[in-house]
């Protein structure tokens, strides 16, 4: 019993690995960041180049 509970600190205690778990944790946010605010960033994309597109077609005048 105390060999089982000697186990449970130290793996408590153990830190290997933190840093990938951090790493995913952030990948995670950033993912679903970019999700949330995709459907707005994609609308205000599409409006700025057809702004540019139209303005390209469009030559000035001499």
């Amino acid at each position: 019993m105390n060999k089982l509970i000697q186990s449970a600190k130290q793996f408590i205690n153990d830190e290997q690995g933190m840093g990938a778990v951090e790493y995913a944790l952030i990948v995670a946010i950033m993912a679903a960041g970019i999700v949330i605010t995709w459907p707005s960033l994609s609308s205000a994309l599409d409006s700025a180049f057809t702004a540019v597109k139209n303005n390209l077609a469009t030559p000035p005048a001499p």
